[in-house]
């Protein structure tokens, strides 16, 4: 298969996957407009020129038709309408809950596309910039923990180990509390009161909610946090560390340079 005008139908799970293979779409569908998450770990520069087709979960079948692609990638809650997609153009759903890594899903699109080498190339960029943070690091590597949470309202948020930017916390050797390490749901939401469950060396901070971050940091459930008294309370990009493909995954890995190299 080698289409020339593909049409992706989520943001992190696929677009981000086609554009790091050098593929340009000639469609996308946007993330989560209402909340202004358009597309999470992408550079808006690299979408110039492309058509925004609806949302990932109510794409326009009629600017979909209008663009006359001649392969459409959606996602697996897709597949109630597949057999519309399928009449306009090959269609492909992609399952990312049946892979184990943003590396297995990466390989699949690129498999999809016929681009299986210059897959391997850009996972060998990352490994090589692993590397190169773990050289970097050096002894604290050992001696770190590192937990992330979101925070939304007057709720914190814990994620599992499928989430994304924890198997690049794994990737790096980073070492991380056991509690999150065994979390069996793909996340928990929690009161404030269970925050302490989560402190440790360096606290990596996705505010979901309305308020900076500042003003939780003086409430006493986080003045009494190790991270807090020793300033490593890090607020990140809730679009950035939500990636879900090798574009994403070098801006979490930017952070952890950023953060944690001393």
């Amino acid at each position: 298969m080698n289409p020339q005008r593909i049409i992706t139908l989520h943001d992190s799970t696929i677009l981000d996957p086609v554009l790091a293979l050098g593929v340009k779409p000639i469609g996308v569908a946007t993330y989560n407009a209402e909340q202004g998450i358009f597309f999470r770990g992408i550079d808006y520069q690299q979408l110039t020129g492309i058509q925004q087709v609806g949302s990932a979960f109510q794409p326009s079948l009629e600017k979909i038709l209008m663009l006359k692609p001649d392969l459409i990638l959606g996602r697996e809650y897709h597949k109630d309408i597949y057999n519309l997609l399928v009449n306009i153009a090959p269609t492909v759903l992609v399952d990312w809950e049946s892979f184990t890594s943003f590396q297995d899903n990466f390989r699949y699109i690129a498999q999809v596309l016929n681009q299986e080498k210059e897959a391997e190339l850009v996972l060998n960029q990352y490994q090589n910039r692993i590397q190169e943070f773990q050289r970097q690091m050096g002894k604290q590597l050992q001696s770190i923990e590192v937990s992330v949470i979101g925070i939304s309202g007057q709720n914190i948020k814990s994620f599992n180990e499928d989430t994304v930017f924890n198997q690049v916390l794994d990737d790096a050797g980073l070492k991380r509390p056991s509690i999150q390490k065994n979390q069996k749901e793909r996340y928990l939401e929690l009161s404030m009161e269970h925050l302490n469950k989560y402190d440790t060396d360096v606290l990596f901070v996705i505010n979901e909610s309305h308020a900076p971050l500042s003003s939780y940091l003086q409430h006493p459930l986080w003045s009494n946090l190790k991270a807090t008294q020793n300033k490593r309370v890090y607020e990140v990009s809730q679009s950035d560390w939500f990636a879900g493909g090798p574009l994403g995954v070098n801006k979490i890995l930017e952070d952890l340079f950023k953060y944690l190299v001393k």
